[in-house]
């Protein structure tokens, strides 16, 4: 039988549609999502192994800190990285990286992989004041952040300068209401500024705020005279106080601190709301495995117990505080609800 060649033709194109068609895309589309599949498996296996067998002491932990080397956040990290060296044998590296009110540490950590060899030891600053004090904050402490377990709490304390001539806090009070805005106080952190900011507001007197790139800059200020007003724990405080560079009128904690007796809280002098403590956290960046989360839980708790951990926090005048996992979480909501409400409250403005 005779074809001529344009029914030929005609034929092959047909089946060249069926090949190249629906059809064979549909297949083409089937193999791709079989094999991504089998790829998301496979990292899925590896990631399980992996948390299984975390944490490899052959592999260094790195402990991200957002404040500067000698911080008192950076010795806090510095004395639990030892500790864990000694329950857990691992190695821990501990990193600086200061600036932009600790967002740089944080960003640091969230552009990890969540596999657990990067964490970080963050500050309440970090984790309820930014989210109120800085605008289109980058990162969310909520949901960006998995928490470990918190280490500590110091409750802040205000000093006076060389520059002042008052002994208490009533008096000082006294006097910056009748020179609205003669008195400086000095800001190097969200803390810092949310502290003076406070003080305006409960205390009915206008500050001269002025910024620091960091709280050891801002004491140097103090020292030198330049300053007036600065809110910094105990233990940062020590040594400045005992050569007579500034001095302790106030704590901001509910009652008198045990190294401090005989400085009165910010209550006793007339601000009973004024109550600003301070506390510590480790956290993985969310997503990190269930397992592993724990497995570090279960360490730093042993770390906790360690001799040369208690000795830094009798050191840096803190007081333990042991929240583990979603406790850390909740604690972070409230402290956030309740700075909010202040903020409101006190009619506190948050600039830019």
């Amino acid at each position: 039988m005779f074809r001529s060649h344009e029914s030929i033709n005609l034929q092959q194109a047909g089946r060249m549609r069926a090949r190249s068609g629906p059809g064979r895309m549909l297949g083409n589309m089937l193999r791709r999502i079989a094999v991504a599949a089998g790829s998301l498996m496979m990292l899925c296996a590896a990631n399980v192994a992996a948390a299984d067998n975390y944490p490899d002491a052959n592999r260094a932990i790195k402990l991200v800190v957002p404040t500067g080397a000698g911080s008192a956040l950076d010795l806090l990290a510095r004395a639990y990285g030892q500790a864990m060296a000694n329950v857990a044998s691992l190695n821990v590296v501990v990193e600086n990286r200061p600036g932009a009110e600790g967002v740089i540490g944080i960003r640091t950590v969230l552009n990890e992989p969540a596999n657990g060899y990067t964490m970080t030891l963050l500050s309440s600053s970090m984790l309820a004041l930014n989210p109120i004090m800085i605008p289109k904050l980058s990162y969310d402490p909520l949901k960006d952040l998995e928490p470990i377990i918190t280490l500590s709490t110091a409750g802040l304390v205000m000093s006076l300068g060389t520059s002042t001539k008052f002994e208490t806090l009533s008096e000082f009070i006294k006097d910056a209401k009748a020179n609205p805005g003669k008195y400086t106080c000095a800001t190097s952190s969200s803390t810092l500024r949310m502290a003076c900011e406070f003080l305006q507001a409960s205390a009915g007197i206008e500050l001269l705020l002025v910024p620091y790139k960091t709280t050891a800059e801002a004491m140097a200020g103090i020292a030198s005279g330049d300053l007036d007003v600065i809110f910094v724990d105990a233990g940062s405080s020590l040594v400045m106080w005992q050569s007579g560079r500034m001095r302790p009128v106030g704590v901001a904690t509910e009652e008198r601190l045990a190294s401090l007796p005989d400085v009165p809280t910010m209550k006793e002098e007339g601000l009973p709301e004024f109550l600003m403590t301070a506390w510590y956290a480790t956290f993985f960046r969310t997503g990190t495995p269930e397992s592993v989360t724990k497995a570090m839980q279960e360490i730093m708790v042993k770390a906790s117990e360690d001799p040369g951990v208690k000795a830094a926090l009798a050191t840096f005048v803190h007081e333990p505080l042991l929240l583990v996992g979603e406790d850390v979480r909740t604690k972070n909501r409230e402290e956030i609800e309740l700075w909010t409400n202040l903020v409101r409250e006190n009619n506190i403005k948050i600039g830019q």
